[in-house]
């Protein structure tokens, strides 16, 4: 018999047997696939002379329907989780980024300064503030950030991606971000602010506050929307280039539009300032949790631990904690420490308001909690002479996770219409926390009264409730300690980095690292040593200003919260904006620029006058 001859028609005869191994060409068979279509197995097994068809191999790995899903609450739950889990990872690599700015140094040979990226053909930095990309994009530790193998085809490129995940894109997750970046504990120094200065000063000055902290962040909204521009019409000159290989793109952030102003000094000192700001909120928390903790005991207990003791004990676990470099390590914790202030803030406000209405102060035991309010709102202070000052430095310290990262937000969000909607939903977004502090700050001053201390959990009746809420947010800011002090640390790591020897000739940071969020290149003995040094230094602090926790918090929103929230963006963009801006936006800028910087003198100098 002649070679066998492929013969697809339905209507042609089946061979009556196989045909002989030594006759047929088994190259021409293809390979069965389970659960292929069953027309070529028709015409293979008339081919073959089958008498049936045959059946295709049942899957051995079952798929569970998705109604079947729906209805685990176990699958909801880890929906969730990773939703919040994804969102707060990506969150602080935002922050990160947005502290530290483009990396930048020094060009040895005529010393004129230059722009160095961390990589010539990616915007690494651009990547993380749109979305983390998993592991699995990478071919090996110096390859750049790409799309992932499966979807490379499909993807659009890094800073275009309309479908990223988490902050990558919605203004509902640049309004979640704006509330993360700016609620926190500082909320609970407002109480005490509030007693101290009267409300005849605290509220104007609130309000004061706000208004200036509104035009700054719009000065540097408007410093972005020129650069975009810029870079609009650069990219329009340069199309045909791009057509064949992709240039690499700059991200904006608070640093990055310094440097375009004021070249690579700007860029240090607001990375100084930064910096500075971001130690002193730490070492806050390491006078917050050992006073919450020594009240805790003394309840629970009935023993008087010393403040110092917890101190000690805070500060052994910091520093481990404070040697990691991946910070996507921390989000568990820092996810948690979120739900944990969430849960504090809003039963301090609940316990708060249950205390006025189970007190009768007018005298009639059918008051309604309105008619409460009322009596006591008449009753407060209206100016107190004695400590008016210290709340000019708490006002402003409420914005210091704000501004660093109003850049990087409107970066990441993808559309053209959600970026011309960001300004007024950010102005919205700040006036309501505002109001909130306000509100908040209020009913806790009525509740507890003019014996309310800065740490306003330790003052709260006695009972299980308040020492839940005093060991929820011990914890919190336990866990949130290590990623409040990362930014910071990293820039000194950084700083250090440049008087030691170069670890490599190229002095590139790899993108493995990048990725983690460790934008320095020493070793991690190095590293180690430094962050050890860094806690230890704000714990002797902490030690010597325990008992002045509110002039601690003056000084850092005077001193250091002043000249980044209300000195630097205007002057940015006068000086970015030259023959753009209109005169009378011009002497604004200046005008507030000054009051930014009275509000610093004042509130610093004040404060430091009257410390016993």
């Amino acid at each position: 018999m002649d070679n066998h001859n492929r013969n697809n028609s339905d209507t042609a005869a089946p061979a009556t047997a196989a045909p002989s191994n030594s006759n047929y060409n088994y190259g021409s068979l293809q390979t069965y696939t389970a659960g292929e279509d069953s027309s070529r197995l028709a015409t293979l097994a008339k081919e073959f002379g089958l008498s049936r068809q045959r059946l295709p191999r049942p899957q051995i790995r079952l798929r569970v329907p998705e109604y079947a899903l729906e209805h685990l609450n176990l699958s909801s739950l880890k929906n969730i989780y990773g939703r919040m889990k994804s969102f707060d990872n990506e969150f602080e690599e935002m922050r990160l980024s947005a502290s530290l700015g483009t990396p930048r140094e020094n060009d040895h040979d005529d010393g004129e300064k230059r722009l160095l990226l961390l990589r010539e053909d990616s915007s690494m930095v651009g990547l993380l503030l749109t979305r983390l990309p998993s592991l699995d994009e990478f071919e090996d530790d110096e390859q750049p950030l790409t799309a992932t193998k499966k979807s490379s085809a499909q993807s659009p490129p890094v800073n275009q991606d309309p479908h990223a995940a988490g902050l990558g894109g919605t203004l509902s997750s640049a309004t979640l971000g704006i509330i993360k970046g700016m609620v926190g504990p500082a909320i609970l120094y407002l109480p005490h602010g509030f007693a101290g200065a009267g409300y005849l000063v605290a509220i104007p000055m609130l309000l004061l506050s706000t208004s200036l902290f509104l035009w700054s962040s719009g000065c540097l909204l408007e410093c972005w929307k020129m650069e975009m521009m810029s870079r609009q019409q650069q990219q329009q000159q340069q199309q045909q280039q791009q057509q064949h290989h992709h240039r690499r793109q700059i991200v904006l952030s608070y640093p990055e539009l310094a440097y375009r102003a004021w070249g690579i000094k700007g860029q240090r000192l607001v990375q100084i300032g930064i910096t500075l700001m971001q130690s002193g909120v730490c070492l806050t928390y390491l006078i917050f949790v050992p006073q919450n903790l020594r009240t805790s005991a003394l309840l629970l207990l009935n023993v008087d631990i010393s403040t110092t003791v917890w101190l000690l004990l805070m500060v052994i676990v910091q520093i481990p904690l404070s040697w990691i470099r991946d910070i996507r390590r921390l989000t568990v914790t820092n996810l948690l420490a979120n739900v944990l202030i969430l849960f504090g803030l809003l039963s301090c406000l609940g316990l708060a308001m249950r205390q006025m209405g189970e007190s009768g102060s007018v005298g009639d035991e059918s008051t309604s909690f309105l008619e409460e309010m009322v009596h006591r709102a008449k009753s407060l202070p209206a100016f107190n002479p004695d400590g008016w000052f210290l709340f000019l430095g708490t006002s402003v310290l409420l914005f210091e996770g704000s501004i660093t990262l109003l850049v990087p937000l409107i970066e990441a969000v993808n559309t053209p219409e959600d970026k011309q909607k960001f300004p007024s939903m950010y102005r919205t977004v700040i006036i309501g926390i505002v109001s909130f502090y306000a509100f908040f700050g209020t009913v806790c001053w009525m509740a507890i009264g003019d014996s309310v201390r800065t740490v306003m959990t330790t003052s709260l009746p006695q009972g299980m409730l308040a020492t839940m809420i005093q060991l929820a947010y011990s914890l919190a800011v336990i866990f949130t300690f290590p990623l409040q002090n990362f930014p910071s640390l990293e820039i000194v790591c950084a700083s250090v980095e440049k008087i030691l020897p170069k670890r490599s000739n190229d002095g590139k940071i790899s993108s493995s690292k990048m990725l983690k969020g460790s934008y320095s290149d020493i070793s991690n003995g190095q590293r180690n040593i430094i962050s050890s040094m860094v806690v230890v230094s704000l714990s002797i602090v902490a030690v010597l200003a325990m008992d002045d926790l509110d002039k601690v918090v003056s000084i850092m929103g005077g001193l250091f919260g002043c000249p980044l929230a209300f000195v630097f963006p205007p002057l940015i963009e006068n000086e970015l904006g030259k023959g753009k801006i209109g005169s009378q936006k011009w002497i604004v800028n200046v005008a507030v620029a000054t009051l930014g910087v009275g509000a610093m003198f004042v509130s610093t100098l004040t404060t430091l006058i009257n410390w016993n």
